[in-house]
């Protein structure tokens, strides 16, 4: 309590040259987080009674040192004393001393006296912090990190795309590097496409028994309990869980004696059922130094009843070998996002607010991140989120905020970007091979490339992983994102 920074009107406030829409932004600023002397009496209450006597040790004492405060004596105010409100006409403390202790030197007072502040505003204001944080702090958990979305709303038509070869009995690796909506994708497919009750997604490092494990014995095991658990949905689902176990020991008992692998048992009794189902494979790439075991899991692919989608990680020095593995796949990199999804992305959270994004802020967002949504979603959360040191509240962002934030030196962006950085050096160092660190390094330095003087087939990877965008008006190739590029700048220093 007591730390403004951060938590200010939109830049502007009613400074000579604010224009119109500036003005009116900032009268709603105002009105949504306006403190209602008798409608938030109690809350008012609450915080007088943790009033400090000696202002500059802390004017507000925390919550947590109430009682602490209380019995040392330290308190301002009785609880009589606050609930009988003596403290109207107490001692005032000049403003700008005040604000000087709590503000950042740009932030201007939003008090309704600019020379002397009472205890009661000092409360107030406290109050309309804590408003707008939340606010602006429940928007910002609308938008994701890491963790995939089973419902997106973006790559739809690559979505339709891959759901279409399914149908038609086509396998499919979903193919990309890391944190690109790989495993947002097959959870998306279920979804939109096949259903829960005609799909089973399986992370495959949950399976892991280490390499020791023989090949047989992986076969026995790989996807026994998940089979398990989806044939028992559908045939016991309105059982009690209690009454689940006995049905699941039978229907491994039953598996075991039919001694076939659990996919297999799961092909019978789909065709028994003359039923298909989508079946999604996760973190496959564990098992990178594992061929034989990755080669069982290709040939799940033969199954006729299933329609199998494997996720698999992109990374140079095994692409060799995945050729040879996944014969008969279709491969689907996950793409980057285009300018209308990035929107889609940014302001579908923002149903029910008054936040908006210009269309200019939405482009300079795209550039920024290069189409990658965990990226577009870090941007968002950096602007909103309350302990932010990049947070901006504002009910209209514009191409100027994005570049406030954007253009801050790399080392500065470094926590509110960390997964992004972390994943991007993993790129960098791990998935791309000497020949694609070089193509990328002079992208950097030069900044575009025509596309007649670098190899068109080296650069393809690169183009298919999102780090490098094709212009075709210009006929020139960039690095995509600059956030990735001061990434790599910083590696390079």
């Amino acid at each position: 309590m007591g730390d403004f920074e951060g938590t200010r009107r939109p830049s502007g406030d009613t400074a000579p040259g604010t224009n119109a829409v500036e003005a009116q932004e900032l009268a709603l600023f105002d009105e949504v987080f306006a403190v209602e002397r008798e409608q938030d009496l109690a809350d008012i209450k609450a915080l007088m009674r943790r009033i400090q006597k000696d202002p500059w040790r802390g004017r507000l004492v925390d919550e947590s040192r109430y009682e602490f405060a209380k019995a040392e004596g330290r308190l301002k105010y009785t609880d009589e004393q606050v609930e009988d409100g003596q403290w109207e006409a107490d001692d005032h403390i000049a403003a700008k001393k005040l604000h000087k202790k709590l503000f950042p030197k740009q932030i201007k007072p939003t008090l309704n006296s600019i020379d002397t502040v009472s205890d009661r505003d000092f409360v107030i204001e406290v109050l309309r912090k804590e408003k707008i944080d939340k606010y602006f702090s429940t928007v910002a958990d609308k938008y994701p990190q890491a963790m995939p979305v089973p419902d997106s709303m973006v790559r739809l038509d690559q979505e339709a795309d891959i759901a279409e070869k399914l149908r038609s009995h086509m396998p499919v690796l979903i193919r990309g590097n890391w944190r690109m909506g790989k495993t947002s994708m097959v959870r998306s497919l279920e979804t939109h496409q096949f259903g829960a009750k005609h799909s089973l997604f399986i992370d495959a490092m949950t399976e892991y028994l280490g390499e020791e494990e023989s090949l047989e014995d992986f076969q026995n095991h790989f996807g026994a309990d998940s089979v398990v658990e989806f044939i028992v949905e559908r045939e016991f689902g309105d059982v009690k869980p209690k009454d689940r176990y006995p049905k699941e020991d039978e229907i491994k008992q039953q598996m075991t004696k039919s001694r076939k692998s659990p996919f297999e048992f799961l092909n019978e009794y789909l065709a028994q059922k003359d039923e298909e189902m989508f079946l999604s494979l996760d973190e496959v790439v564990g098992f990178i130094k594992q061929p034989e075991k990755m080669k069982y899991l290709a040939s799940l692919k033969d199954l006729s009843q299933i329609r199998l989608a494997i996720v698999l990680h992109r990374i140079a020095s095994f692409e060799d070998s995945f050729q040879e593995i996944f014969v008969g796949y279709e491969t689907h990199f996950v793409r980057p996002l285009i300018v209308e999804e990035v929107g889609r992305l940014v302001r579908k959270p923002l149903d029910g607010t008054k936040i908006t994004f210009t269309d200019d802020a939405i482009r300079r967002i795209l550039e920024f991140t290069g189409g990658r949504p965990m990226e577009v979603n870090q941007v968002c959360r950096a602007l909103m989120t309350q302990f932010s040191e990049h947070k901006n509240y504002r009910f209209s962002y514009r191409a100027e905020d994005i570049d406030a934030l954007t253009g801050k030196k790399y080392w500065e962006l470094q926590d509110a970007f960390r997964s992004a950085i972390d994943n991007y050096r993993q790129v960098y160092n791990r998935s791309m091979n000497d020949v694609e660190r070089a193509l990328i390094d002079r992208l950097i330095l030069e900044g575009e490339v025509s596309t007649s003087d670098m190899d068109a087939d080296a650069v393809q990877p690169l183009i298919d992983t999102t780090f490098v965008a094709k212009d075709e008006t210009k006929g020139v190739y960039r690095v995509n994102g600059t956030l990735f590029k001061q990434v790599l700048l910083g590696l390079q220093h």
